[in-house]
């Protein structure tokens, strides 16, 4: 009868040894990121070299901002819309339709995760940026790096044919995903996360692909009239 209050006393100090060593390693896995963290910082300052005018390489922050533009969403978004509108044949309108989901998929990935995860845009960023949605005021993940990764993917899978034309694609994709590190708009770990969620958006996206039959059967009716 003795023994019991001795075994509840260490059962007592047993979940308190545990509970003790669940807030350590919490804790250390915390610092470590806190310190993961500050390097990626102090390494995209460093690299923020076109951030402002004043910056080392300030006089290359125009091609930057072309970069910036040439790979915005809504341009992309507008110009597969006119491509389904002025396409004919049905493996255009195929393409076109898809390149248009695939573009929105990605807007509504990247959207979710910048609202889940809030995490600050470098202080170095200017907030210039062309036809910026409230949501890019975070900076996790670079929305311009996955969407890089998800049409140098499609257009290298499905609309180019010629190899330096894949090339250039590919070599575009990654000047844009450099530039946001180059132009203080996301920090390193942004830009190399953006790249990998693309990729795999791009490879989620083509189980949810629109084949051609789906395509003329809800499509057609209503731009039939269209497609002459």
């Amino acid at each position: 009868m003795k023994k019991r209050p001795i075994s509840k006393k260490n059962d007592g100090k047993a979940n308190e040894n545990e509970e003790t060593a669940t807030e350590v390693c919490t804790s250390a896995c915390l610092s470590l990121w806190d310190s993961f963290l500050m390097l990626d910082h102090r390494f995209t300052t460093h690299l923020a070299v076109c951030a402002t005018v004043e910056s080392p390489l300030g006089h290359l922050r125009p091609l930057m901002k072309i970069l910036e533009i040439s790979c915005h969403g809504a341009p992309w978004i507008m110009g597969s819309v006119i491509y389904f509108l002025c396409s004919h044949k049905s493996q255009d309108i195929v393409i076109a339709v898809n390149l248009l989901f695939a573009l929105l998929f990605d807007v509504l990935v990247v959207a979710l995760l910048k609202l889940t995860i809030r995490r600050s845009r470098p202080a170095h960023n200017v907030a210039d940026m062309f036809g910026a949605p409230g949501v890019d005021k975070y900076s996790f993940p670079s929305g311009h790096s996955t969407r890089a990764a998800i049409m140098a993917l499609f257009m290298c899978h499905h609309l180019f044919v010629n190899p330096l034309y894949m090339v250039m694609t590919y070599v575009w994709a990654g000047a844009v995903c450099i530039s946001r590190i180059l132009l203080g708009r996301h920090h390193i770990f942004d830009v190399v996360c953006g790249i990998l969620i693309g990729i795999t958006s791009y490879y989620t996206y083509l189980r949810l692909w629109l084949t051609e039959a789906t395509c003329m059967n809800y499509l057609d009716t209503y731009f039939g009239h269209v497609h002459l």
